[in-house]
């Protein structure tokens, strides 16, 4: 309970400088390049037409899913995926790519992972905006949840930023941990239903492993906010089991970091 205590504190004492180095951090990202920010919509408006392309006119044939344009229902799943792959490999990395120069800043270690992931927010916010106006231009508004789309960005960055503490640390320590997460990484995207929807004959079992996994409850709470507009994935009990998890993370998380961090530079 300490060391959460004390990871929280840090991250309030200096909300300044987190929101300061988050921008300097996607800034960074994008200064050396012609077009600059524009990529921050260009690079994944490109992925997702690839996608739509092989597997909406290729593997689907153009079907809709439910009554839904397959174009707005693979973008709804892709925007958070590449919020949540990128924060998870960033987050991961985020304190060894940087212990060098951060060890001789006056800040704690555990702000780093924080800034990095709100860079990686920022960007989410501008391609959400994005996706909004796509849904609304070919379903109307009548469909977006809007309360409940910012309660799943909201988990998104609890989920992710506490996933950081502890990939951040253990892949400091350990630097096969990074690769691990890497190959995760590739694997989540295809067991998560993004790509395909989970069929009504799959066995009951293999369902519920579906549903507990934090990174489907996130792809379909975001879809469900902006397809549907109701509450229901908010208000069932795999949102206790996702805040659970998040507790979990936490608590693990910032144990270890407190433990380990003293300790980061001998592993470089």
């Amino acid at each position: 309970m300490k060391s959460v205590k004390v990871i929280i504190q840090e991250q309030l004492q200096n909300i300044y400088m987190i929101a300061r180095l988050s921008g300097y951090e996607l800034k960074k990202t994008y200064a050396g390049n012609l077009l600059g920010s524009l990529w921050i919509i260009l690079n994944p408006l490109l992925q997702v037409g690839i996608y739509w392309i092989v597997f909406g006119l290729g593997v689907r044939g153009g079907q809709d899913v439910n009554g839904t344009p397959f174009f707005v229902w693979l973008i709804c799943g892709l925007i958070p995926w590449f919020f949540m792959s990128a924060a998870i490999l960033q987050g991961s990395n985020s304190i060894y790519a940087r212990i060098n120069t951060v060890s001789k800043m006056n800040f704690p270690l555990s702000v780093v992972p924080t800034y990095v992931i709100v860079a990686q927010l920022y960007t989410h916010l501008i391609l959400t905006v994005v996706m909004v106006i796509i849904v609304v231009a070919v379903q109307g508004i009548h469909t977006i949840n809007i309360i409940s789309l910012i309660y799943y960005i909201v988990s998104a960055f609890c989920f992710l930023l506490t996933l950081s503490f502890v990939t951040s640390t253990l892949s400091t320590m350990v630097r096969d941990i990074h690769l691990l997460i890497q190959t995760a990484t590739r694997m989540l995207f295809y067991i998560t239903p993004i790509l395909w929807i989970p069929s009504d004959n799959m066995p009951e079992l293999l369902r519920d492993i579906f549903a507990i996994n934090p990174f489907y409850y996130l792809v379909e709470g975001y879809r469900i906010s902006l397809l549907e507009g109701h509450w229901n994935g908010i208000l069932s009990g795999y949102s206790l089991v996702f805040w659970l998890f998040i507790i979990i993370l936490l608590f693990f998380g910032s144990v270890i970091h407190v433990k380990f961090r003293k300790q980061f530079v001998d592993y470089l």
